[in-house]
């Protein structure tokens, strides 16, 4: 059987103790709590303990980062484009920095 990981970047617009900073893990700690109750998320790993990638140390913003692994690519791509996690995504420019380039939405690796 295949899992699906994908390791998420982004940058705080405001440091971790900002009202709005703390706003985004609120609503995060809702989505967590979505996927679990999906029975699709294997695991859910935090910053704590992993490395940052060095481009995402350089810049102005606050990096932080996710790291998840799926059944599969399909309720990856359920789960990221419906319920709490999709309105999150609407109201990302509230807490993230936009990205400067194009990144994937999400990618499978077997």
């Amino acid at each position: 059987m295949a899992l699906v990981a994908i390791y998420t970047v982004g940058r705080l617009n405001q440091p971790f103790d900002h009202p709005a900073s703390r706003e985004l893990f609120e609503v995060g700690y809702e989505v967590f709590r979505q996927a679990t109750k999906s029975g699709q998320l294997i695991e859910a790993f935090s910053s704590d303990g992993v490395p940052f990638p060095e481009e995402a140390i350089k810049g102005d913003g606050f990096p932080i980062l996710t790291l998840t692994v799926w059944k599969s690519l399909q309720s990856l791509y359920r789960f990221t484009y419906s319920g709490k996690h999709m309105q999150a995504l609407r109201d990302r420019s509230k807490w993230m920095e936009p990205y400067k380039e194009k990144h994937l939405s999400y990618g499978q690796r077997s």
